[in-house]
């Protein structure tokens, strides 16, 4: 059997050029998006080696559905590339009760990636794959009051927050597995002229950032690197070697909050308690 990689947020960007890439190297590609009409066209375009499984990473039932069906399907999973996310939108609120970026971002991204461990644990090999941002390191301290409040609510520092908090949790659940035979990476692709930016409001600064966007196959390289290079660097960032913009995969340091075990320890338990996975490890 080939060996199975699964991707959120399949359909556009950075996840369908990965898509694209893992099918080519012979993989079978399981496409989760959330958009039934936009997943069913994607898996026409990769082929026959490729299966559309409806989610939505906000809703924890429409995540336990799809984590059943893959495992109805699936006895194993050799890389999940968790890559959906959303990016600059409005104050709004998950059916979970999370502002809908660190809902989407972080906490349906950190539910999935537990629940998937089941289907990784036992496989040699095997990575998660996990997305992360640049616009991680503009966070300077810890915050977890207040992050439902629309009154205090910036699209900007939100999106930086799950960046890094994604990161956080990434380095920490690896931590806790290193007796199990998957590993975990992060990666960030630069500023790419990916389909994420559409929801961006085209202020001065925007239009900056605009010019010096990367192309997505340079954006994409870092996420195949980490999924298949043999010697894995742990707690690093896999991303664009000149200036984490342009060129080969290289990999940085994260934000320094990263490699404070106490705060990773802080967050990892508050993230459980959010998700409602407290005994999960």
């Amino acid at each position: 059997m080939s060996k199975v990689v699964v991707i959120t947020g399949a359909n556009s960007g950075i996840g369908l050029a990965a898509a694209k890439l893992y099918e080519s190297n012979g993989y079978f590609v399981v496409l989760g998006c959330r958009d039934e009409k936009k997943g069913l066209s994607t898996e026409k375009e990769i082929g026959k080696k490729s299966k559309f499984l409806k989610i939505d990473m906000t809703d924890y039932e429409s995540i336990n559905n799809f984590y059943d069906n893959l495992k109805a399907e699936f006895d194993k999973v050799d890389i999940f590339y968790s890559n959906a996310g959303i990016m600059y939108v409005p104050f709004s609120v998950t059916k979970e009760g999370h502002e809908s970026t660190l809902g989407t971002n972080y906490f349906g991204s950190s539910y999935l990636t537990l629940k998937m461990l089941d289907l990784m644990k036992d496989v040699d090999n095997s990575r998660i794959i996990q997305i992360s941002s640049i616009a991680m390191y503009f966070i300077k301290e810890m915050r977890y009051e207040g992050l439902e409040d629309e009154t205090i609510y910036s699209p900007w520092t939100w999106y930086n927050i799950s960046n890094l908090y994604r990161t956080m949790f990434s380095f920490e659940l690896d931590r806790k597995i290193n007796k199990l035979k998957t590993d975990v990476a992060v990666v960030h692709p630069g500023v790419t002229r990916s389909r994420l930016y559409r929801r961006s409001k085209p202020t001065l600064g925007y239009r900056i950032i605009d010019k010096f966007k990367t192309n997505v196959s340079t954006g994409v390289a870092p996420v195949i690197e980490a999924s298949t290079t043999i010697s894995l660097k742990k707690e690093r960032v896999y991303a664009p070697r000149i200036i984490h913009q342009y060129g080969k995969p290289s990999t940085y340091k994260a934000n320094k909050l990263a490699y404070n075990l106490q705060e990773r320890e802080i967050l990892w338990n508050y993230t459980l308690d959010k998700i409602g996975m407290k005994d999960i490890l």
